[in-house]
């Protein structure tokens, strides 16, 4: 991903009483699976974090892509989630290569129906970025946000009405070939692609969600700028409920990552989840390492996704 411009700190009750749109309140009565958000283990996602590392290198095509996806399907099983790969061959600057998005649902029945749509659509991406010259795990970046959402795989079906209104996508091809990303010819191809089929669907899910690079305490959460608004809402709304009001901020300008095609594409109301990577010194080096990851950090990344979840199946 990257921004236009560097991302800046936006006081969120300002932003809460300065929105343009008049938008109706959010409740505060309990939502539906609202005791999942204190369910949800920092350190559970740890492990997956570390798991996923320990697999070596994540770009497309390799190996330690397949090995991930493996883990993936392996742990999500166990679960009680039924997963699906969905294979595509794009066209890079470096030539064509063949991409692996994994798509998830719970449900109780032996079949899933993936020509319908459920509400949620949760998004990261698995892969990491292609280097020649030096070993990138991406610890941060994409392993904090994919170990993020096993752990909400794991949490969800002790609601298991909620967990069946969610599905979960680990996008490929976030990361560009080359350097930079360009939303048209570099990077976001497992998003785009997803975004693609998804309008193919006989139904569409009503919010997205996508989190990247969740897992540094030392940083803020930044909630992407051009979120949907209502949704901007329900994340701030969250963050002061679960007092992480501090460590959460809106982002001033727009970052591009894989929120975009499912705004774009499948005109998708989308919420986007990211941490300040402007802030980070190991981004897209080698010290992208499993030591600059904290369970805290990921505990707060996932348990404000729950709350967003759960506010938004009580309002809507």
């Amino acid at each position: 991903m990257i921004s236009f411009l560097k991302s800046a700190p936006f006081f969120l009750a300002l932003f809460l009483t300065s929105c343009g749109k008049k938008e109706e309140p959010i409740s505060d009565e309990p939502a539906q699976g609202a005791d999942l958000v204190k369910e949800f283990s920092g350190d559970r996602a740890f492990a997956h974090v570390q798991a996923l590392t320990d697999l070596g290198p994540r770009p497309p095509e390799s190996d330690g892509y397949r090995k991930s996806l493996t883990y993936l399907e392996k742990e999500l099983s166990a679960l009680g989630w039924k997963t699906k790969r969905q294979d595509f061959k794009d066209e890079t600057p470096i030539g064509p290569v063949n991409f692996t998005n994994l798509l998830a649902r719970y449900t109780s029945g032996a079949n899933v129906d993936w020509e319908t749509s459920v509400p949620f659509v949760l998004g990261s991406h698995l892969d990491t970025k292609r280097y020649i010259s030096i070993t990138f795990l991406g610890a941060n970046d994409s392993g904090s946000s994919t170990g993020v959402l096993v752990e909400m795989a794991n949490v969800l079906p002790k609601n298991p009405t909620l967990a069946q209104q969610v599905e979960l996508v680990f996008f490929d091809g976030e990361e560009a070939m080359l350097t930079n990303i360009d939303p048209k010819k570099d990077g976001l191809y497992g998003s785009r692609f997803y975004a693609s089929e998804l309008t193919k669907r006989k139904s569409q899910p009503q919010f997205g969600m996508v989190l990247d690079l969740v897992g540094d305490t030392n940083v803020p959460l930044l909630i992407g700028a051009d979120s949907d608004d209502r949704l901007k809402r329900h994340a701030i709304n969250a963050a002061m409920k679960l007092n992480l009001g501090n460590t959460t901020q809106v982002a001033r300008y727009p970052i591009i990552d894989d929120h975009l095609p499912l705004i774009t594409k499948a005109n998708l109301k989308t919420l986007h989840l990211i941490g300040d990577f402007n802030r980070m010194p190991y981004w897209h080096t080698q010290d992208d390492t499993i030591a600059n990851i904290s369970p805290v950090a990921l505990s707060n990344s996932g348990k404000l996704a729950l709350q967003v979840i759960t506010q938004l199946t009580k309002s809507h």
